[in-house]
């Protein structure tokens, strides 16, 4: 009896991994406004299809110096979450509410 129970127990734990084809999409979006004039808006959608998940994430950039749209990737942080460019050039950095975007030379902007 008693392993009968335990069969059922992992026979139901596995039906529920079982794959059911559900699409699942998760959008988080966060804005921010520096002194400086600076305006950073960060997108990230994720969507998981049949167990794959794809994520894409955006980061939109307003100032009087700097201007655009930039498709980041996760990197390696010490702490907090740090996207950047493809090429690496620009990144985006959050941790605790606050954050920074900049290059590898310079920081645009960083709010607290």
């Amino acid at each position: 009896m008693k392993y009968l129970i335990i069969i059922l127990i992992t026979a139901s734990a596995l039906v529920s991994c079982v794959n059911t084809g559900r699409t699942i999409k998760k959008n988080r979006n966060m804005e921010f406004n520096c002194e400086n004039h600076f305006k950073v808006t960060f997108q990230e959608s994720i969507t998981i299809i049949s167990g794959d998940s794809t994520s894409k994430i955006k980061v939109f950039v307003k100032s009087p110096s700097l201007n655009g749209e930039y498709d980041m990737k996760q990197a390696r942080a010490a702490s907090g979450v740090k996207y950047e460019t493809k090429d690496g050039k620009y990144y985006f950095w959050e941790h605790q509410g606050e954050f920074a975007f900049g290059t590898e030379d310079s920081v645009y902007c960083l709010c607290k």
